[in-house]
């Protein structure tokens, strides 16, 4: 069979491909729903990315402004530690 045989059966309608567009209006339609569900999708996930991130990035935050808090308190503790034995000795 040559190319152009070939071609030409793809290209026929047979009983089966026809059975395929005789309802295609409920095909479109169905079609426009599931794009839509999946643009909402879509939009849902990149929003809850979005959201994940910017809470691990405030969480990540005031961890390290704890940590800051922490080593201040220790550095303070230890200067007002040394002053008070001087000033004992």
């Amino acid at each position: 069979m040559g190319r152009h045989e070939i071609r030409m059966r793809r290209q026929r309608t047979t009983a089966r491909g026809s059975e395929r567009y005789r309802n295609y209006n409920a095909v479109l339609k169905q079609h426009e729903t599931d794009m839509k569900i999946k643009k909402i999708m879509k939009v849902f996930v990149y929003f809850l990315i979005i959201a994940i991130v910017t809470i691990l990035l405030v969480m990540v935050m005031r961890w390290e402004k704890r940590q800051s808090e922490k080593s201040n308190q220790k550095s303070t503790s230890c200067i007002t530690e040394a002053t008070n034995w001087s000033a004992l000795t």
